[in-house]
């Protein structure tokens, strides 16, 4: 069926290069035919909020579907490493993992994470507002590899400062170090690692804080994504007359 639905459209959207260079290769669609739309998010929910002062805690945030692609597992991991009382973990979801995620929580006995059910995106804001950083996605999946998913938008949206998984389409837009900070897939190390490295690097903090929020207001609002696909349906054959 997406083979079908690649060869009868006229033009194909999708939110990565490397996606498009998925869909291309596996359908075997002319490269020409994509257009890359960056996910974004909404500016009217996902905005910089002032935290509440809790120096004493450092609260590290996750969102999303319990699925593979997520690596909670390795979240879980990684906050059983950093169990010192002054991390803690809040995450946010369910899913076909859930269970599994909660059992293997219980098993190591962590007393630093809190498990919160799905909830709208006013009140995710709301959580993530009081979040310190916050993490994206850390699978080994194929698909982690071709995706910036929607949490580290609304995360930068935010002006918080992001740890996710180093995967070829998350370099499409950041830069490690500058407006992001990376780690290696599927490793817990790693992550704890890198938490402790922002907590402890008050420099780099800010400076990813700051410069996570400017790449999104330069590439990832409503309003730049609409008005960049807006100009790339213009330059496509046969659609300047129609736009």
């Amino acid at each position: 069926m997406d083979w079908l639905n690649c060869k009868l459209a006229d033009k194909i959207l999708l939110d990565t290069n490397a996606h498009i260079d998925y869909f291309s290769h596996t359908f075997r669609v002319n490269n020409d035919k994509f257009i890359r739309v960056l996910v974004g998010a909404d500016d009217e929910i996902f905005y910089p909020r002032e935290k509440s002062k809790d120096n004493k805690k450092f609260l590290i945030h996750f969102h999303g579907k319990f699925i593979p692609l997520q690596g909670i597992e390795y979240i879980i991991k990684a906050a059983y490493l950093l169990q010192d009382g002054s991390i803690r973990f809040q995450v946010i979801g369910t899913g076909q993992e859930y269970d599994k995620i909660r059992k293997t929580a219980a098993e190591l006995s962590l007393k630093n994470v809190s498990f919160v059910d799905k909830v709208d995106y006013g009140t995710l804001a709301e959580y993530m507002a009081k979040a310190d950083v916050c993490l994206g996605i850390f699978g080994n999946t194929d698909k982690a590899q071709r995706v910036i998913p929607n949490k580290v938008y609304e995360a930068i949206a935010m002006a918080k400062p992001v740890i996710t998984g180093d995967t070829p389409a998350i370099r499409e837009l950041f830069a490690d170090r500058e407006n992001i900070l990376l780690c290696q897939t599927a490793d817990p190390n790693d992550l704890a690692e890198k938490i402790l490295e922002l907590k402890g690097n008050r420099g780099l903090y800010n400076e990813i804080s700051k410069s996570g929020y400017k790449l999104f207001l330069e590439n990832a609002t409503p309003k730049i994504i609409a008005g960049k696909l807006i100009k790339d349906m213009k330059q496509s054959n046969g659609y300047s007359q129609i736009l």
